[in-house]
């Protein structure tokens, strides 16, 4: 659903929030209100597939989404999630023209979206900015790293437990008792491609830390007990 131009300066707020944004000019923020969109989407909506041409650059308002890359032989890996007040897709600026792969709303989302070239345009004009970017993608590339030496481990089951302390890392809000709440809905399929395992496996050491009272699992939340996880 489009969202009517007259709410438009309260997703513009959000924007001048943002890190990723701040130091764009008054005069340039004018540029991005003229040219951005803002829509929500239903639970389950494909924003953009793997290979699309690459023609906007969007920022998650409201909501959690999902990354997913394709393999030349089909099989389909798990990337990482994208959680509201961020913007994407960085890989592939100023060189790419079809996105690298697809991203899905694992909730009811809000997006707003500016062309791709407008966005790489205004980059080239504001220093403050390019750096700005610059530091994002450089924090990206730091998680997924990290994500990756969490994951290269020939255990399923501690695949499973890293894989619910990247959900906490990234996604969690800490709590005055030292848990953390994952305050989006995860199921144990998504736990277990995060993981690289089967849904069984999975559940089973889902059970286990239920059962040590390291973690809760309820109506599909996750909340971390142990800081450990």
């Amino acid at each position: 659903m489009i969202i009517r131009k007259n709410e438009y300066p309260r997703y513009l707020r959000l924007l001048k929030m943002n890190p990723e944004f701040k130091d764009f000019t008054d005069a340039e923020f004018k540029i991005i209100q003229d040219k951005m969109q803002v829509r929500s989407y239903p639970k389950g909506q494909l924003l953009f597939d793997q290979a699309d041409l690459r023609s906007h650059f969007y920022f998650l308002a409201k909501g959690l989404l999902k990354t997913e890359r394709t393999d030349e032989s089909g099989n389909e890996f798990f990337y990482e999630f994208i959680s509201e007040m961020k913007a994407f897709p960085y890989r592939g600026m100023f060189h790419d023209r079809e996105y690298s792969y697809s991203v899905t709303g694992m909730t009811a989302i809000e997006v707003i979206s500016l062309p791709m070239a407008d966005f790489e345009n205004l980059l080239l004009q504001n220093k403050k900015m390019m750096r700005n970017v610059i530091l994002e993608m450089g924090q990206i590339i730091n998680e997924n790293e990290n994500q990756l030496q969490l994951m290269v481990n020939s255990s399923a089951s501690s695949r499973v437990q890293n894989g619910l302390k990247i959900l906490g890392q990234t996604l969690g809000k800490p709590g005055d008792d030292g848990t953390r709440l994952i305050p989006y809905p995860i199921t144990l399929i998504e736990l277990s491609q995060l993981s690289g395992t089967t849904r069984e496996t999975a559940s089973q050491v889902v059970q286990k830390l239920v059962a040590s009272h390291q973690i809760k699992y309820e109506r599909k939340y996750f909340t971390l007990l142990d800081q450990q996880i």
